[in-house]
């Protein structure tokens, strides 16, 4: 099965490094695309939505929270915004955000504007790699997105069939 691809937004060097070395180690089956900041994956989206792109699309997109131009949750709202097309449906990818500020406030923000998972960067580098199989493994192995469809009408939730 061919794997989706991560997004991996961060302006820190030292943070990408330990999150190479991670993937590179321990998580060799994930495929995982870097990012300096948020205009660098802006740009990059620019370039996929192209119909000539062949690429892998993302499965799921990690974010740093404070980086400077565009910050994590600005790229949020961005990516929230982006519409979808043919091959990519922006609204329902996974997003994650990884910080480390644990203020209520900003978490809510996060969450209202479209984060599915928000985590505190761990400081130990086996926490930080526990914590990444996790998110991996729930996100691009377990959990199910809707499959992508041209023009599927919308239903509201009373017209759905639960019955199984």
């Amino acid at each position: 099965m061919d794997k989706k691809e991560i997004y991996l937004v961060d302006d820190s060097a030292d943070h990408r490094y330990l999150v190479r070395t991670i993937f590179k180690k321990f998580l060799p089956n994930y495929h995982v695309r870097f990012f300096q900041g948020g205009n660098e994956l802006y740009q990059f989206l620019i370039l996929q939505s192209s119909p000539e792109y062949t690429g892998r699309r993302p499965g799921l997109i990690i974010l740093d929270l404070k980086m400077p131009a565009i910050n994590g949750l600005e790229l949020l709202k961005l990516l929230r915004r982006t519409p979808d097309n043919t091959e990519t449906q922006w609204k329902t990818i996974p997003i994650v955000i990884l910080s480390n500020n644990n203020s209520n406030e900003i978490i809510n923000r996060c969450y209202l504007s479209g984060a599915n998972s928000f985590f505190i960067k761990p400081v130990e580098f086996e926490e930080l790699r526990f914590m990444l199989e996790t998110i991996c493994h729930y996100w691009l192995d377990y959990n199910k997105l809707p499959a992508l469809t041209q023009s599927q009408p919308e239903q509201k939730p009373a017209e759905l069939d639960l019955e199984e």
